[in-house]
């Protein structure tokens, strides 16, 4: 599970991403810099496209901390969002997901405790520079107005959640040493918001971003099984492959009410 971040352990988390910027920021470009990939949706849509090649399933989860997975089993990697939180979180989810996918090399099952922190700041810091690039300027740009109006304004242009813009926010503010802009970010970084769609829709911004989709959706896992069937209609283990789908869903449920 990624780690949560807060106002006391947000020094530390900039200080872990400047160790890994260079290695992230390279693997952002291989993907940013591939038109085949990134001509085909807005970076947010194409963070599901890409993870619908990989089987996603997509499905309402009533927990909170729990955004979404690599589900492994039998050698089989499929990810999971939790469709109950914010569009943004799914966002965010989807690429930090993607990261793991493709550049992990070390831990590809979330439900197994291990010492893999690193690997989830990586995956944080990828999805950020995925949905991110160019905030700052964008902030700093934004005419006079409430600070939290104006990271509101950023989370609907970049379609990112409430906390990566400040994280991100913060890495710039501490990079150009612009200690007022530090203090602003630390003062707000841990706010609740009763209802946050209420206050987009009063700076006329769409509030879709900030509430949930509730989707059901494994059709991604059920055609790559379709697909399989086609080519080798002779094999006799599509049934096996419908079943472990089922299975899935259920033992996902299983683990996803253990901290209940």
């Amino acid at each position: 599970m990624s780690e949560l971040i807060t106002v006391q352990n947000l020094d530390l988390v900039i200080k872990k991403n400047r160790e890994i910027k260079k290695e992230i920021l390279t693997q952002t470009i291989i993907l940013q810099t591939n038109p085949a990939i990134m001509k085909v949706a807005s970076a947010p849509q194409l963070a599901l496209l890409i993870l619908q090649g990989f089987g996603l399933i997509q499905m309402p989860i009533e927990d909170k901390f729990w955004s979404g997975a690599i589900f492994v089993k039998d050698r089989k990697v499929i990810p999971v969002i939790n469709t109950s939180l914010p569009r943004a979180n799914q966002y965010f989810t989807a690429w930090h997901e993607i990261y793991h996918l493709i550049f992990d090399k070390v831990s590809f099952d979330h439900f197994i405790e291990v010492d893999n922190t690193l690997e989830e700041r990586k995956a944080e810091y990828f999805a950020g520079c995925m949905l991110l690039n160019g905030v700052d300027k964008y902030f700093t740009e934004l005419p006079e107005m409430d600070f939290t109006s104006k990271v509101f304004y950023c989370m609907s242009t970049f379609q990112a959640p409430y906390k990566a813009v400040l994280v991100s926010l913060y890495e710039y503010a501490v990079q150009s040493e612009n200690e007022k802009l530090c203090s602003r970010i630390k003062a707000v970084f841990d706010l609740q918001f009763e209802d946050l769609p209420n206050k987009f829709r009063m700076l006329g911004l769409d509030d879709s971003l900030v509430m949930p989709s509730y989707v059901i959706n494994t059709s991604s896992l059920q055609e790559r099984i379709k697909k399989i069937k086609v080519a080798n209609p002779e094999l006799n283990y599509h049934k096996d492959n419908e079943k472990y789908l089922k299975n899935i869903m259920t033992e996902i449920s299983i683990l996803t009410r253990r901290g209940e």
